[in-house]
This record gives structure tokens, sequence and C-alpha cells, in this order.
């Protein structure tokens, strides 16, 4: 699932939209944040700054791992 599908799908599912930010503007705090810069980031911002980093290769591993973690939310 690529990011545009992962926005539908949460988006469906009634998952609000201050726990994810899958297009890297607006707030500065929030739980699941997805940005790529050569691979893709998935981590957490509070208060305007990165914690727990986690890199994939690609598009489809980030969207699907935060699929999986907010699904059960």
């Amino acid at each position: 699932m690529k990011k545009d599908e992962l926005k539908k799908v949460l988006e469906d599912r009634g998952i609000p939209k201050e726990l994810y930010n899958l297009d890297g503007v607006g707030r500065t705090d929030e739980r699941f944040c997805l940005e790529c810069n050569n691979k893709w980031e998935v981590y957490f911002r509070e208060r305007g700054i990165k914690t727990t980093d986690l890199i994939f290769n690609t598009e489809e591993e980030a969207c699907q791992y935060i699929f999986e973690e907010l699904v059960d939310f």
C-alpha cells in the first residue's frame, strides 16, 4: 500500500488525523509521521522534536507499518 492508499484506508476506518502526518506539513506534534529522504522514515514528533526513527527501504513497508500500528489503536 502506498501513501495515498494508506490515507484513504485510515480515513475510512475513522482513525483520528491527529495521530498521523503523511504529508510532512501541519502540526508539530504527531504520533506517526512519514517522510522520504532516500529511504522511508516513520517517526514520532513531540513538540517539534523527532524521536524514534524507523527506516524502511520502500514506501509500501513504511505504510504497512503505520497501518498495522494505527488499525488497532
